[in-house]
């Protein structure tokens, strides 16, 4: 394995600094010297909207170095899943000047009891699933061997971890970081790149802990990609944006401390809180729909760029509803490269209006 660069459990917020990001070579050795990773433009696909993602990444493909699909869960017997359209994803040539464009398989912690039927009872962001293979050695080679396994059989480029709820249990996150520990390596030797991908609060915890024993120390080669957004959302009461200036000040400062590569993800779409009800996501296709169906006028907020309005349904029930747009996420990229990000992805295609505005990289055709 190669060097280690250690990181705290609590994050110090306070200091600009550089942000990197890329897409760990093929064949790099453990011991060979880690070459400046490239600036890596991705974005995610879901098999929920396979579609419409898959349309506007053929759309923005001259600014994307790598797309995730993000397919793969757990059955009831702890084994990985590709839900959706695989063999489709990977028939799909998408190409950056002449490019090839790495295509990663995202695993997600969601547990389906029945893998043929989504809708059925399953577990999101199912921590008791991590605890089962992370129990010890053996157990986490043998689900690093089915991971490899999956990407491999489905002609995968690259595999994404993207394990959430972690870090609200020190002892989930220590096993995870030994999971990690091992992962790194085996990807190295088979050739196979990594990104791991990390929620806002990676490293704090909601309980008390002794700081002397959990500092982890997060291994060299992957590509590492903090989630920049979630400040508000279905889990919170009030209603607000994805993301705002402090907060992606914060997240930035704190992905700094990562082993290079480094990279941040920020999201599209919005939220929506509804009197009685619970909130819920939706587009930017939806957002503005919505905005039509209540008349709603649509404002701009200055700390996040991000857009908003309220309104009231048929039922007279209040509705507000927060989103971002092609100019609010430019906002936040203009943002992240202040503080000299090498990589930015986003969260994710589909349900966006004129995908291609969010890319001001993207040349008008005569």
């Amino acid at each position: 394995m190669g060097k280690l660069i250690k990181t705290s459990v609590f994050a110090a917020i306070g200091c600009a600094v550089l942000l990197v990001a890329g897409c760990l070579p093929n064949g790099l050795s453990v011991n060979a010297a880690r070459p400046q990773p490239v600036f890596d433009g991705n974005a995610w696909v879901t098999y929920w909207d396979f579609e419409q993602g898959l349309k506007e990444a053929v759309k923005v493909q001259s600014q994307l170095n790598s797309v995730s699909y993000f397919a793969a869960v757990f059955d009831g017997n702890g084994k990985p899943m590709i839900m959706g359209h695989a063999h489709n994803f990977i028939g799909k040539k998408l190409v950056r000047y002449r490019a090839k464009i790495n295509k990663y398989l995202t695993v997600v912690n969601d547990v389906y009891m029945d893998i043929h039927n989504p809708k059925g009872e399953s577990i999101a962001k199912d921590t008791q699933v991590l605890l089962k293979l992370f129990q010890n050695e053996e157990t986490i080679r043998a689900h690093i061997a089915d991971l490899f396994n999956i990407v491999k059989k489905n002609r995968f480029d690259g595999l994404e971890i993207d394990y959430e709820n972690l870090w609200k249990d020190p002892v989930v996150a220590r096993n995870f970081m030994h999971f990690l520990e091992i992962l790194v390596p085996m990807a190295e030797e088979e050739k196979i790149p990594l990104r791991i991908v990390l929620e806002p609060g990676f490293s704090e915890f909601e309980t008390p802990i002794d700081l002397a024993e959990n500092k982890f120390e997060f291994p060299e080669g992957p590509e590492y990609v903090v989630m920049c957004y979630n400040l508000f959302g279905t889990h919170s009461k009030l209603a607000g944006p994805k993301a705002d200036i402090k907060f992606l000040d914060r997240m930035l400062v704190k992905t700094s401390q990562l082993p290079r590569p480094h990279s941040v993800a920020l999201a599209v779409g919005g939220c929506v809180w509804q009197e009685g009800k619970a909130p819920y996501y939706v587009t930017e296709n939806e957002a503005v729909q919505l905005a039509k169906t209540l008349k709603a006028e649509i404002k701009r907020d200055d700390s996040s760029q991000a857009l908003h309005y309220n309104g009231r349904n048929s039922s007279g029930k209040n509705v507000e509803c927060w989103f971002a747009d092609a100019k609010t996420i430019i906002a936040w990229k203009r943002q992240a490269l202040d503080y000299g990000v090498d990589g930015i992805s986003l969260w994710r295609l589909g349900g966006n209006h004129k995908i291609e505005k969010y890319y001001p990289g993207i040349m008008k055709k005569n």
